[in-house]
């Protein structure tokens, strides 16, 4: 190669520069990685799009779906059972006991006595299976009362202190018995 009249070497001018070891190649190189990499980027955009679309609403706010989205009942949500006091046990052992059941010592503890009678009384009374201790003492509770407003009307002859149906009414000027 020549500049002008005299003869240059051309590793004079371009140093030691050969295509195996140039910068432009690890530039490609780079280029190539980068590309890639951007690549990548976009697929994994074009896949989390839908799932991020879901999680962001429009305003791009973060939406919080709650179970009751999901298909779940929201009843069953609402439904949480309180366990029994000390004191709700034992005026579900003393309701068991008026009742016929043999729930063990009225003491306020869930053994195994009372569970068994529990049990019994929701065979006996055909409650839901799956109904809740409380849901057991609500409803022995309900019976006593009822037996003892019977147990008030037959003591002074008064009808009308009888539970009733809304469809029912008593007059107690009427006497059933008298044929």
């Amino acid at each position: 190669m020549t500049i002008g009249n005299q003869p240059v070497n051309s590793d004079v001018l371009w140093g030691n520069l050969s295509v195996e070891n140039s910068p432009m190649k690890s530039h490609i190189q780079g280029l190539f990685i980068l590309l890639g990499v951007a690549i990548a980027l976009l697929a994994l955009a074009n896949i989390a799009a839908p799932v991020l679309g879901d999680a962001f609403g429009e305003d791009g706010a973060i939406v919080a779906e709650s179970a009751a989205d999901d298909g779940a009942d929201p009843a069953a949500e609402e439904a949480t059972v309180v366990p029994l006091d000390g004191e709700e046990v034992a005026l579900l052992q003393a309701n068991l006991t008026d009742l016929g059941f043999d729930p063990g010592p009225v003491d306020g503890i869930l053994g195994n006595g009372t569970r068994s009678a529990i049990s019994e009384a929701i065979v006996e009374y055909q409650l839901d299976v799956s109904a809740s201790d409380r849901e057991v003492l609500e409803y022995t509770q309900s019976l006593i009362d009822a037996l003892a407003a019977a147990d008030a009307a037959d003591d002074s002859g008064d009808l009308s202190l009888l539970p009733q149906a809304d469809d029912e009414s008593v007059d107690p000027t009427v006497d059933d018995t008298a044929g």
